[in-house]
């Protein structure tokens, strides 16, 4: 029996075989376009069925749909199919309607009957949402209104700039913040069978276990925890037993928020005693937790963490704080890289801002240094 072969290819055909064979946004036309290539190279029909694993009629056909037309023979045609339900416009229109009723699915549905005339299951509506880019996520609390955008943007360039420091090993770098753990609290997803969801006892009250953390983005913890209510007593505690675990011939830097108990009396006295012994305190400007990043930590604690056994007793809740507390930096650790892309001013404001904002950044640094050497050398 005579062997079968593609006619030889010329150059321009072997460089659009080639293409698309690298390069198809179809497997099937990769496919294709590579046993075309191999029968130029002089590969039976027998053989290409067995490199590609396929039927060797199913060659036979690619060779006369080749033969027949060229490369568009080898490229499969649109097939007839179910008329889709939404045209463009009802995209369109279903995008405008979604920014009206974004978390009731029924009264879209009715909104979108009443415009259209089309009676569209909510299937099929929720499928055209994500089709566009739309997601169902819980709505989430925010105080960004409520802030400076000037101060914020101030900050992020701050922060930018004790990361780079800390980079170059002139300090170390922490983050504060004040959590609590309790059986109220709000427990993660999980999955589970269809009509039998995951249960834990509602507690209308609980025990709380409040946690003081020192985080670093080098892996670094220093925590102290209390059942007791969190005072500035507390905090001032936390700070104090923070200082002594700190290697002494290492300048800290602790980045906290503007709660309160930050900013009593009290506790700006005690700031002169820790900047002494080289502890140095940043505040963030208001209402930017997410420049904290040890809310990240209590974020992964509490919805990813934490097992759901857990939740059965308050015992073993703080039993199992206290393991993934104590295990931080061995056992389990944060990735910073992703959560640190807000100090990345060049995507939070016009590069041009940045560049020039840059350089008051690095000043507001260098005062803060030379107002620490300066009380330090008072002191000695």
């Amino acid at each position: 029996m005579k062997k079968r072969f593609v006619a030889p290819l010329t150059e321009p055909e072997q460089q659009t075989l080639t293409s698309a064979y690298h390069h198809g946004e179809k497997r099937a036309l990769r496919r294709r376009a590579h046993a075309i290539l191999l029968s130029d190279q002089g590969h039976t029909i027998t053989q290409i069925s067995e490199i590609l694993q396929v039927r060797r009629d199913a060659v036979s056909r690619w060779f006369k749909q080749w033969e027949v037309s060229g490369f568009d023979g080898l490229i499969d045609k649109p097939r007839s199919g179910r008329t889709p339900a939404l045209d463009e416009h009802d995209h369109k229109r279903l995008q405008a309607l979604v920014a009206e009723h974004p978390h009731q699915i029924r009264a879209l549905q009715a909104r979108f009957q009443e415009e259209t005339g089309k009676s569209v299951a909510t299937v099929t509506l929720r499928r055209a949402l994500k089709k566009n880019g739309y997601s169902f996520k819980r709505i989430g609390h925010s105080l960004k209104t409520q802030r400076d955008e000037t101060d914020f943007r101030k900050t992020q360039g701050l922060m930018k700039a004790l990361h780079e420091r800390e980079g170059q090993g002139e300090h170390e770098l922490y983050y504060f913040d004040e959590s609590g753990f309790s059986q109220a609290s709000s427990v993660p997803y999980a999955w589970s069978p269809i009509g039998k969801p995951w249960e834990v006892t509602a507690y209308s009250r609980s025990r709380r276990l409040n946690v003081l953390g020192f985080l670093s983005r080098a892996g670094k913890l220093v925590y102290h925890t209390t059942t007791e209510t969190v005072t500035t007593e507390t905090v001032i505690e936390a700070f104090d037993q923070f200082v002594i675990q700190k290697d002494p011939d290492t300048f800290a830097v602790v980045v906290l928020d503007n709660a309160s108990m930050h900013r009593s009396k009290a506790f700006r006295r005690k700031r002169v005693e820790w900047m002494s012994q080289r502890v140095h305190l940043i505040y963030l400007s208001a209402y930017s937790p997410e420049l904290n990043l040890i809310e990240i930590l209590w974020r992964q604690m509490k919805y990813t963490w934490l097992p759901l056994s857990a939740y059965l007793s308050f015992e073993r809740l703080r039993e199992e704080v206290h393991r993934l507390l104590g295990g931080y930096g061995t056992d389990r650790a944060i990735n910073f890289e992703q959560a640190l892309s807000y100090c990345s001013l060049d995507d939070t404001a016009p590069s041009h801002t940045s560049q020039r904002s840059r350089p008051l950044f690095l000043a507001l640094y260098n005062a803060v240094s030379a107002k620490r050497s300066s009380l330090l050398g008072s002191m000695v």
